[in-house]
């Protein structure tokens, strides 16, 4: 079934889910803005203990991000803190995309707008590097900050629900800000920058085993390469835009400048503006997900082995009695990722691993359920997270203990 082409079950689900959003935007036009997001951050912390997966995600970003910097103590609160305040400020959506451009200027506060001013006075147009962060869908309203005869456009994934995503495209539009999806030419964007246009892009997404890879939050990172590239094409200048929250229901916006037009300084920047206030940022999307696979070895994923991050990929291999002279194949060995031992109990320690290599001891022959708590106090001894678990015999009660942790399991013919 096409998303495209929806059942008629799917297009009932997409109505109701229409419905809902109208009712909750009516229930936020009647409240005040401060009202509306206590209300999110009280619904954030209601929902919190029953998200499990999103949890563990929200968790395993922020290791990543802030491993040495933070302990698991101030790790573990921080994540409920973003996902309050994410609910907060999405519930927020709803009460600020019904202000008047006037009205919207009592909640939104603009810094080093005259980054802004100084780049487009030289008339190629700029490119503006984004984040999801605060009360994002502000952004696409920032065309009233900007100076006066701007034009303004943005980058745009388009929502599964079909009847959504044209009233979400409608509303946005309907500030004068032109929408670009994946389906336009690129010399659309570029020729709108030419023009003098401003375009933003939201560049902190996951692209998958493709884009540059580039050290982001001291990982080394697959990063999409478009804003760079858009603004090396049109010769436009490139600046960061953060958004973070004051106080409930206000926010505040602080243009940045990059360094050059290359994905390693956008993605700098990029963490600095998120720098600016993590609780504030959407990590609930598994930003440094593990995308390797059978066909798809560490060595191609990561390539030059003299590149590499400060914080190295850590991956746990899980041997078996029924292989015992199996070893980690060369393609799934990088200087940059850094392997621990799983053995069952009853296996004597291969020759072949090095002496001062971590091992853990777990049950030969166990449930999903002991696996899982195994998988997890391993998970837990180190500040960063186990991004991969590489194994070449795997059972059905691993494999289901792998994905309740939301870890990667890599299984070799």
């Amino acid at each position: 079934m096409s998303v495209r082409n929806p059942s008629k079950a799917k297009y009932l689900q997409w109505r109701i889910e229409c419905i809902g959003h109208t009712l909750i935007e009516c229930i936020a036009g009647l409240l005040p803005g401060p009202w509306v997001f206590r209300v999110g951050e009280c619904l954030g912390a209601l929902v919190w203990p029953f998200m499990g997966k999103r949890r563990r995600i929200v968790i395993r970003n922020l290791r990543i991000a802030f491993a040495g910097e933070m302990d698991m103590a101030e790790i573990h609160r921080m994540a409920k803190a973003s996902f309050c305040r994410t609910a907060a400020n999405m519930i927020s959506v709803a009460y600020t995309a019904r202000l008047s451009p006037k009205q919207l200027k009592d909640v939104l506060r603009v810094e080093n707008l005259e980054l802004l001013e100084q780049a487009l006075a030289k008339g190629r147009g700029v490119v503006l590097l984004l984040a999801h962060m605060g009360n994002w869908e502000l952004l696409s309203r920032m065309v009233h900050f900007f100076p006066e005869g701007s034009k303004a456009g943005a980058m745009y994934r388009h929502l599964n629900n079909i009847p959504l995503d044209r009233r979400t495209r409608k509303r946005r539009e309907a500030d004068g800000t032109r929408m670009f999806s994946k389906n336009d030419g690129f010399h659309q964007v570029t020729g709108f920058l030419r023009d003098g246009g401003i375009v933003g892009i939201l560049a902190d997404q996951r692209t998958g085993r493709h884009g540059d890879l580039v050290p982001f939050f001291g990982r080394l990172t697959r990063s999409s390469p478009l804003p760079s590239l858009l603004a090396r094409r049109s010769k436009s200048e490139l600046l960061a835009l953060s958004l973070v929250t004051e106080s409930p229901g206000k926010w505040r916006a602080e243009f940045l400048p990059v360094k050059a037009a290359t994905t390693a300084d956008c993605m700098q920047t990029l963490e600095q503006t998120m720098r600016r206030s993590p609780i504030d940022v959407f990590w609930l999307q598994e930003r440094w997900k593990f995308q390797g696979g059978p066909k798809h070895p560490i060595n191609t994923l990561l390539e030059d082995e003299n590149q590499q991050g400060e914080k190295a990929f850590r991956a746990l291999a899980w041997l078996s009695e029924n292989d015992p002279s199996w070893q980690v194949p060369k393609p799934w060995t990088h200087p940059n990722v850094h392997y621990e031992f799983a053995l069952p109990k009853s296996m004597p320690r291969p020759s072949w691993i090095s002496p001062d290599a971590h091992i853990h001891e777990v049950p030969a022959s166990a449930g999903p359920a002991s696996l899982r708590i195994a998988i997890e106090k391993i998970d837990d001894r180190e500040p960063l997270p186990i991004d991969f678990i590489l194994t070449r015999d795997a059972s059905p009660a691993l494999a289901e203990a792998a994905e309740a942790e939301t870890i990667p399991l890599i299984r070799l013919p």
